[in-house]
């Protein structure tokens, strides 16, 4: 499966990733509630491609999230903890 990483915030490509097997505890989803989940993961099963909404390190910076970011591994932007 192809996961394709885009920005929340500014919609750039931020990373892209081929898997034969999807772990999700490996990429860090099992920590996700259902909504969390369906907020930002969408898949298509026909082209094998899961997109994941994330922030690029420009709006990490912009944010100010940045000094942050050694803290934790998750912070809320517009009303989500989102991972990073």
């Amino acid at each position: 499966m192809k996961i394709c990483y885009h920005c929340e915030i500014c919609g750039a490509d931020i990373d892209e990733i081929e898997l034969a097997v999807v772990d999700e505890k490996k990429l860090g989803f099992d920590c996700l509630t259902g909504d969390e989940r369906k907020a930002i993961i969408s898949v298509d099963t026909l082209s094998d491609t899961m997109d994941v909404q994330s922030l690029c390190d420009a709006c990490i910076k912009e944010l100010g999230l940045d000094d942050v970011q050694d803290q934790a591994t998750s912070f809320p932007v517009n009303g989500l903890n989102l991972l990073h």
